[in-house]
């Protein structure tokens, strides 16, 4: 029997099971098979892009980029037909340079309902960058956030001041791995601690090699050393980097203070893994940009008392 013989829902399976660079090829194979795909585009594997949606001059513009090409090609957002959404994945989003306007409501009334109705669930990574907007556009901006939150492994927030509350129960339900809060302001003070929290028991409960990045600021010094005491006892050394903002000689002095209270022993601020003989923490502190940086070092122990050069990574790498 030929395959253009199968039965409709055969062919569904088929078609799902298949590559998406085949997918728009299979299209020309006949008018079955572009029936099939046309129908059940936004359940089938689909080219990744990488969207951006940006505002310029006052009129809203879209652009999309194939995942791997060095050029994309943009558009005025209302021009656009969406019903090319239903063909792509988009896996990172962007919405830039958003100001208040005429249409910067219904712009992002859009983009909302385009992404429920296209179904985009392989979003993972989300860009809020420049967006200063009034409280007119609160329902809208809150309604992105929870879509990063709750979908995206990456979401990156800078130089934005946005008309919403981060609060807890957006949090709770967040899947990111990584997060960065650059230069940017919420109707309440962002959650450093619960984030930083939510990645420790995330990083805790993980069962496979996963890395976590944060950027934020406001952190306190408890948050900071809880974090670095649960890396120190997990039997898998899991990569991090986290950067906290507005760590001044004060916080830096409250830190020191917290790690000597819980007998946190360190040397040249160099934490020993409890699990792991060559790996350790590293905490770096930088009084002009008063931040606090901590990362771990997973090939090389921490040094030891009186010893000012780490001979291991001499000797390994020479």
């Amino acid at each position: 029997m030929s395959i253009k013989m199968l039965p409709l829902e055969i062919l569904e399976t088929v078609f799902q099971n298949a590559d998406s660079q085949d997918i728009p090829k299979f299209r020309f194979v006949c008018n079955t098979f572009n029936s099939v795909i046309k129908q059940n585009y936004v359940y089938l594997p689909r080219q990744a892009y990488l969207t951006k949606i940006f505002m310029k001059s006052g009129e809203v513009f879209v652009s999309h980029l194939k995942s791997g090409n060095a050029s994309g090609c943009e558009q005025k957002l209302f021009d656009f037909e969406f019903k090319h959404w239903r063909e792509i994945a988009i896996v990172d989003l962007e919405i830039a340079d958003f100001t208040n306007s005429e249409c910067s409501k219904e712009a992002l009334q859009t983009i909302i309902n385009q992404l429920y109705k296209t179904k985009q669930h392989e979003l993972r990574k989300v860009t809020f960058s420049n967006i200063n907007l009034d409280e007119n556009h609160t329902e809208e901006i809150l309604e992105l956030i929870q879509i990063a939150f709750h979908q995206c492994e990456n979401v990156l927030i800078q130089n934005c001041q946005l008309p919403i509350i981060i609060d807890d129960n957006l949090i709770a339900s967040s899947s990111f791995d990584h997060f960065r809060w650059v230069t940017s302001n919420a109707k309440n003070q962002l959650p450093s601690d619960k984030i930083l929290r939510k990645l420790q028991h995330d990083m805790r409960k993980a069962l496979n090699q996963r890395s976590f990045l944060a950027e934020m600021t406001s952190v306190d010094v408890g948050s900071a050393c809880n974090f670095i005491e649960e890396w120190l006892r997990l039997p898998i050394a899991y990569f991090f980097n986290l950067s906290f903002h507005d760590c001044d000689d004060m916080w830096k002095t409250r830190f020191l203070n917290e790690c000597e209270k819980r007998k946190l022993t360190h040397n040249y601020m160099e934490f020993q893994s409890k699990t792991h003989a060559d790996a350790h923490v590293k905490v770096s502190f930088s009084q002009d940009a008063r931040t606090c940086c901590i990362w771990p070092i997973l090939d090389v122990p921490a040094r030891t008392t009186g010893q000012t050069v780490c001979y291991a990574r001499y000797f390994r790498d020479f």
